[in-house]
């Protein structure tokens, strides 16, 4: 596993490193800690100033480097200059990175960017999977992971399923059955008839989520799972669920093709990245 944590030395980047480190994520895996120098919008930077940028961003990365070793994890360090967004996806790249981590910013929607404005674009663009570290630094001993069917469900089923994992991990598969729009200009005569149309759709939808949770168990063997699928809105419910059972992680799968669209993400994770309290894993198809 090549793991990159971007750090600007703020109290969310440290926290992200310290998760990370306690989780066990980063057993027998390599590490880069990644600070990037951003210039004020001036044409010709005074040196001096330009020394100073460049020696904070050195700084931030070696105080969450230290984070990492006192918890046992070498980590290398690198300094690139340039629009933080573009670099940590442009080192994701070209380090060929399993997985990208960076911290939130902000509590919830009555902030205008809940991740801050470098974390969203890397959650929404990056082709690397992505942790958003949220909540209290813990070892990781629950996660749900959200199953809908499709293949970008799986591929974060796959890529979690790599993940170092503790013997006392207990991971929650959860599908959601999102209701059916009833027409409410329906004539009364046919009414009854759609009613018990949807309600055999819903049906068939639910048998269809405890067939993918039960297809889904093999790929998590040592770990303890339950199985859950409910009813109601997506987002709400991963949440509601994450709340109740006090999970450290929720893995989603991203939906989308690239940057041309004008989100990666989907309604779905980006309502749950706003509004969950525990950290968040975004995985993107994995790379080979």
């Amino acid at each position: 596993m090549r793991v990159l944590l971007a750090s600007d030395g703020s109290p969310d980047a440290m926290q992200a490193a310290e998760w990370v480190a306690a989780s066990g994520l980063l057993e027998g895996a390599s590490a880069v800690v990644l600070s990037v120098v951003t210039p004020p919008g001036v044409p010709l930077l005074p040196v001096p100033i330009a020394a100073r940028l460049d020696e904070d961003a050195w700084s931030a990365a070696e105080e969450t480097r230290a984070a990492l070793g006192a918890n046992g994890i070498a980590a290398e360090v690198r300094v690139a200059q340039g629009d933080a967004r573009e670099e940590i996806m442009r080192m994701a790249e070209a380090w060929d990175a399993d997985l990208v981590v960076v911290g939130s910013r902000g509590l919830g929607r009555a902030e205008g960017f809940f991740l801050g404005t470098v974390s969203l674009a890397v959650v929404r663009h990056c082709t690397r999977p992505v942790l958003v570290v949220k909540g209290r630094t813990r070892t990781l001993s629950s996660a749900i992971v959200a199953l809908d069917g499709s293949e970008h469900a799986l591929n974060a089923l796959r890529f979690f399923a790599r993940w170092p994992k503790h013997a006392n991990l207990t991971v929650h598969m959860v599908g959601v059955v999102e209701p059916l729009p009833f027409p409410r200009t329906a004539p009364s005569m046919i009414r009854a008839e759609l009613q018990a149309a949807v309600a055999t759709a819903e049906g068939d939808r639910r048998k269809a989520l405890e067939q993918a949770l039960a297809a889904a168990r093999p790929a998590l063997p040592a770990v303890k799972i339950t199985e859950t699928v409910t009813s109601g809105d997506p987002a709400g419910e991963l949440v509601r669920i994450a709340n109740d059972n006090a999970v450290d992680l929720v893995v989603l799968g991203a939906r989308g093709l690239g940057a041309v669209q004008r989100l990666l993400l989907g309604s779905v994770s980006e309502a749950v990245l706003r509004d969950a309290s525990c950290a968040v894993l975004i995985a993107t198809r994995p790379h080979p």
